[in-house]
């Protein structure tokens, strides 16, 4: 093998070694999807994945943590996006509210979202470790969003005191009930 070929490969398994942990989680989140949390197995995931069972624990200690970690690869780009939308948006409140609701309704219509949530209210009595992990992942930073928009809103003289300035649950409450109607309901009724 010439050094230029051997140097390629190594960087493709740089490449690759880099990806893996990527890899690996979106092999859980499909496979927690079809088989929820407690019947998911890691040397299903790992085939999915294209590597040994061992592999896995190169990058996560436990299936908890590699669900965690599903939950955070899920929702990170979103809040990222609704984070960076809150500090450099300089129009309308109203009209900032409508983009990071339509990306969150976006994403919680999706079938991995509401894989992810079908298991965090089936299994969290199970695995209590799972709903804390997902509610400071998701929920606390969500509100935290909304929170700052509320109050960009209130400081600009957009927004009045209102349930929802008290309560920011309330803006995303619906897009929570739709995801979870469509979960119930999907095959009965078309949203």
């Amino acid at each position: 093998m010439s050094t230029d070929a051997s140097l390629t490969d190594k960087r493709r398994s740089r490449r690759r070694k880099a990806a893996r942990p990527g890899e690996i989680v979106q092999a859980g989140i499909a496979e927690f999807a079809e088989h929820g949390f407690e019947r998911a197995r890691l040397d299903r995931i790992a085939a999915k994945a294209g590597i040994a069972k061992g592999t896995i624990y190169l990058y996560f200690s436990s299936k908890e943590a590699l669900f965690a970690a599903a939950v955070e690869d899920h929702v990170t780009n979103v809040l990222e996006e609704s984070e960076s939308d809150l500090s450099g948006y300089d129009g309308p409140t109203d009209m900032l509210i409508r983009r990071i609701m339509r990306r969150a309704y976006g994403k919680m219509m999706t079938p991995e979202n509401q894989a992810l949530m079908r298991i965090l209210m089936s299994e969290s009595q199970r695995v209590p470790g799972l709903a804390e992990k997902y509610h400071e992942l998701s929920i606390e930073r969500g509100l935290a969003i909304l929170e700052g928009v509320i109050q960009r809103g209130i400081l600009r003289g957009e927004i009045a005191e209102s349930p929802m300035t008290r309560c920011p649950h309330l803006l995303i409450a619906p897009a929570v009930f739709l995801a979870m109607h469509d979960m119930t309901f999907s095959k009965q009724v078309a949203i």
